[in-house]
């Protein structure tokens, strides 16, 4: 197997400006970890049990059972014809919304963050970005959308006055139907294919494989990793996403109780008469210490020193992950007070920790704000510091939300500086939507305070910080890639 990084280096290295090259990529177990056909099944199949279409949502969760207990591949035809009827006069807009709440519940957690550097570095080389998949497309616009990739070859459902007819359009994005979309998007983009590179899993692929001048087997079957290795094509194997690991098992349940066990610390010290603030210090240094081991968290952390030059400050970090908090803990340790979205409150084992430690819940849709800033504004003026999270939201891949005015706001009015603290890739330990934490070693940048008086226009100020947050995970992200940090 090639490592990753060998591979980015070598995209880069065989980057020529003048020459067209597309580059195209499988979706499952390439892009994705596990089948986006079953994903998208089961959405269709709580369709139809809501429809009252008992029989034939069964039927589907039966293929679906029969599908993953057999090779990949083997019924893949059965299982989409069968989906198509269950679709059967189907208005096309209600497909598309399944698809979202397919990416939604599984797909997005489920994406590879190797691929995503894979896709990076292409588009950094000049390359035409492609999804050739057997899916449909209402499974993988979702993906392309959040990747950037705008072309999509698919398998295609026919539509008639915009409803489902139960067929499929012939041929079939799958085996040498996929070489055929792929020639036909080359001679497109003035490509040949003999220049272009092409990612996938399966053995079914091995008509386009065989005709790209760049083939690469990711995470291959165990036919394709056997031709593969008599052809001395490169094989790339990803193992941030998928089945896991009975490490990443036990180091979940270990952090949950570890939060369990902090918990019911602050609730008993509170019975026994300790301060609240004292109770919550050691609770916030025992997540960031215990917790973060559990977890197999480490940090490389640049501009330490700006974390402690000067408090009460209003700390304010990107939203990345559930474990975003645990992060911050091991950053700021005590006299600290966060503000979060109210919805967290109610949630299992974070929400109850989260109360002892006197967190500030907001309500979104409450357009009187004025009690929640009170409470920060007397938290500053005790000495406290408070963490804010501008964006309100993670987004899948990381990528900065627009950022709220709350906490320039209040900066200002309090006269405290604003630092602003930068996550890297705490998404790699535990993405949005995924319930299982991977060891990870975290990259935080903590950048130059803001005095107060500095603050000018809040919407200005906050505008700057936005772009501040983007180009410093811009340049992050391009530095990640070998052929950068060549240059």
């Amino acid at each position: 197997m090639r490592s990753i990084d060998s591979h980015l280096e070598k995209i880069s290295r065989s980057a020529e400006p003048a020459l067209s090259r597309v580059a195209f990529f499988d979706l499952d177990r390439t892009l994705i970890a596990g089948y986006s056909i079953f994903a998208m099944a089961i959405e269709t199949a709580r369709h139809a049990a809501t429809q009252g279409d008992w029989k034939q949502a069964t039927k589907l969760l039966r293929d679906i059972l029969k599908q993953k207990s057999t090779s990949a591949g083997g019924n893949y035809h059965q299982l989409v014809k069968r989906m198509a009827t269950a679709l059967t006069g189907v208005d096309e807009s209600t497909l598309s919304k399944l698809g979202e709440k397919a990416f939604n519940n599984s797909l997005a957690r489920n994406l590879y963050p190797e691929a995503v550097g894979l896709i990076e570095a292409h588009r950094a080389a000049g390359d035409k970005l492609v999804i050739v998949t057997a899916a449909s497309h209402y499974q993988v616009e979702p993906v392309a959308r959040i990747l950037g990739i705008e072309e999509i070859c698919c398998t295609r459902l026919e539509v008639q006055d915009g409803r489902f007819t139960g067929k499929v359009i012939s041929p079939l994005c799958y085996g040498e139907g996929k070489a055929l979309a792929a020639r036909r998007v080359a001679r497109q983009h003035g490509s040949k294919l003999k220049d272009c590179w092409f990612y996938s899993d399966s053995s079914a692929d091995l008509p386009l494989l065989k005709k790209v001048g760049h083939p690469v087997a990711v995470n291959p079957s165990e036919k394709l990793a056997v031709h593969a290795r008599n052809q001395r094509w490169p094989q790339l194997k990803f193992d941030s996403r998928g089945m896991p690991k009975l490490e990443n098992l036990a180091r979940t349940a270990l952090v949950m109780d570890s939060l369990i066990a902090t918990t019911a610390f602050g609730a008993i010290s509170r019975r026994l008469g300790v301060s609240r603030g004292g109770t919550a210090n050691r609770m916030i240094r025992m997540v960031g210490d215990i917790t973060a081991n559990l977890a197999g968290l480490e940090f490389d952390i640049e501009g330490y020193d700006n974390l402690h030059r000067e408090r009460p400050a209003v700390y304010i970090f990107n939203h990345q992950s559930l474990l975003d908090s645990v992060v911050m803990a091991r950053l700021l340790r005590d006299d600290v007070v966060a503000m979060c979205k109210r919805e967290m409150a109610s949630m299992p084992i974070l929400g109850p920790m989260l109360k002892e430690v006197d967190t500030i819940f907001v309500d979104r849709s409450e357009r009187d704000q004025g009690e929640v800033l009170k409470r920060a504004l007397d938290v500053l003026a005790s000495g406290r510091s408070l963490i804010v999270a501008p964006e309100g939201t993670r987004s899948t891949l990381g990528d900065i939300q627009p950022f709220k005015h709350g906490a320039f706001l209040l900066a200002k009015r309090a006269g405290v500086p604003i630092v602003p603290i930068v996550l890297h890739n705490v998404k790699d330990a535990m993405p949005k939507g995924a319930f299982l934490v991977r060891p990870a070693r975290i990259r935080v940048s903590v950048l130059e305070p803001i005095p107060a008086n500095s603050i000018g226009s809040i919407r200005g100020a906050c505008r700057n910080l936005e772009d501040t947050y983007q180009q410093v995970l811009g340049n992050s992200r391009e530095a990640a890639l070998p052929h950068r940090l060549s240059a």
